[in-house]
């Protein structure tokens, strides 16, 4: 099998069954050379994630939807979906090297790839200032700016449209929760300058240590949900105990129509 055979395989994307969602699992490596590949390009693009709570918004949002619809890449950031795409696929995929949350690839950034003008939307204050001076330090010839995402609202969204537009960036990390990131994405993406845009929903402020994330060896267990839910119950509690109920009563419903159809 030649070469880009062997690549395509491995990083193609994959519909999960019953849902219809399509994810592209990658490693931290493989999203550095995507990344550096669709720099030189100069255009614009989208990196998101799947994960339960985005499956069940998926199904509930078509909003929310329609810009996943389009996404360039779509990272398997949920254990669950790793392990159906992988079920899917036959691919080897590896639930430490393919489950790949923010504090995965966010870190090598830029060292790794040759992007310099990175921008910072969403998450508080502290943890939006944060991540810039940490991104600083690590291409101090580079240009990064953060714009916090604390009580969004259509003044404040104008205002980073505006700024995003003067200030061209490279790369734009959005962390202002999942569906606001997407919706906001979706309803000013034709606005928005070229630039490869990646929604991190509390990644910022979890790359900044202001909200401290999970141990990263339960990532490869499959039990980053539960530290969660023990930590930040009345945030999380519906996200990891109601919609995974919603969500399968959705996808039988579903299964169960398309069975009639056949």
């Amino acid at each position: 099998m030649l070469k880009h055979q062997v690549r395509a395989q491995s990083t193609g994307s994959i519909e999960i069954p019953v849902s219809g969602v399509r994810v592209t699992p990658m490693d931290a490596e493989e999203l550095h050379r995507w990344i550096s590949a669709t720099w030189q390009e100069r255009r614009k693009a989208a990196v998101l994630a799947h994960n339960l709570h985005s499956l069940y918004t998926w199904e509930v949002n078509p909003t929310f939807r329609a810009f996943y619809e389009k996404a360039d890449v779509v990272l398997t950031d949920g254990f669950p979906v790793l392990k159906l795409a992988k079920w899917r696929s036959g691919r080897p995929l590896s639930a430490r090297r393919h489950r790949l949350g923010t504090l995965d690839w966010l870190p090598g950034l830029m060292r790794r790839t040759p992007v310099r003008r990175v921008a910072v939307v969403g998450a508080t204050s502290a943890g939006n200032a944060r991540t810039v001076d940490l991104l600083r330090r690590d291409a101090p010839a580079g240009r990064i700016e953060g714009w916090p995402g604390e009580g969004w609202n259509p003044v404040l969204e104008d205002h980073v449209v505006r700024s995003l537009q003067e200030f061209r960036p490279d790369f734009v990390i959005v962390g202002l929760g999942m569906p606001l990131q997407e919706e906001f994405l979706s309803r000013r993406w034709k606005e928005l300058p070229p630039a490869i845009y990646a929604a991190v929903g509390g990644g910022i402020d979890e790359y900044a240590g202001i909200q401290k994330p999970p141990p990263r060896w339960l990532g490869p267990l499959g039990l980053e949900w539960a530290y969660r839910l023990i930590t930040q119950p009345r945030r999380l509690g519906h996200r990891y105990v109601v919609e995974p109920w919603i969500l399968a009563y959705l996808l039988v419903t579903k299964a169960v129509r398309r069975g009639a159809v056949a």
